[in-house]
């Protein structure tokens, strides 16, 4: 007969039986990555399908969206995707090389005193299959972020929860925190919790190799050029050169 305490942590989804482990691993709860050495590191076989997945960087735009991009165009195609203050605008022309329509992107800009609430909110409403959210900090706490998760669980709605990399001491409900650092050609992942197996995993994904360049300083791009000799070169015209006077950027 468990105790009193132990039965608070199961209802509080702190501990988990483990007749469910089974159970739920085995009961369809996951989507594909795209890679196969991540499919085979989690212990779902793939990303969960609903709740929060933390994702720790430090710097935005190290690879971390390219490794949930091939489960969102497969969950987009039914239901809409939420993108709450994502720290830069999202390139519409980039999300449709990976099968997400931009008619299906709902962009959210909320103030950070309700940045929270918008999260909750959007995730129990049951209207989007995913929801992308970025903190700065490690302001949410432990309360919070059960409240984000159990929102997540009852929306059908998987939570892309990104953070600091300074975050990872906290603790959290999330099933599943993945530490993410980029590199020129790869993308390293640590796999510091998920639910129902170890943990401790560190992988090392390719990166698409139309991005490395992103990944390096621009005076160390193959098209960098001095800008004064791209913009004389640019105001050539049917093979002679614009004047400044017939130029407005010149001017400028």
């Amino acid at each position: 007969m468990p105790s009193k305490t132990l039965e608070q942590l199961i209802n509080r989804q702190q501990l988990w039986p483990a007749k469910q482990r089974r159970r739920h691993a085995v009961g369809g709860q996951s989507n594909a990555t795209g890679f196969a050495p991540l499919d085979r590191a989690l212990h779902q076989g793939g990303w969960p399908s609903s709740g929060s997945s933390e994702f720790l960087c430090d710097t935005p735009g190290v690879g971390e969206l390219e490794l949930v991009m091939p489960t969102l165009s497969q969950l987009n195609r039914d239901r809409p995707i939420a993108w709450l203050n994502p720290p830069y605008l999202p390139f519409a022309p980039g999300l449709a090389q990976h099968g997400l329509a931009a008619q299906q992107q709902w962009l959210i800009h909320a103030h950070r005193q309700h940045q929270l609430w918008a999260a909750e909110e959007a995730l129990r409403s049951g209207v989007f299959c995913a929801l992308l959210s970025w903190s700065a900090n490690c302001s949410p706490n432990d309360k919070q972020l059960r409240r984000l998760h159990l929102a997540a669980r009852e929306g059908h709605c998987w939570h892309l929860h990104f953070r600091p990399s300074r975050c990872q001491p906290q603790t959290s409900p999330a099933p599943l925190r993945v530490q993410v650092e980029g590199g020129p050609r790869d993308i390293k992942l640590v796999i510091l919790k998920q639910y129902g197996g170890h943990a401790g995993q560190q992988l090392t994904l390719p990166r698409n190799k139309q991005l490395t360049e992103a990944q390096r300083p621009v005076n160390e791009w193959p098209t960098n050029t001095n800008p004064r000799r791209r913009l004389a070169v640019n105001l050539h015209v049917a093979g002679r050169p614009s004047t400044p006077s017939s130029h407005p950027v010149i001017r400028s």
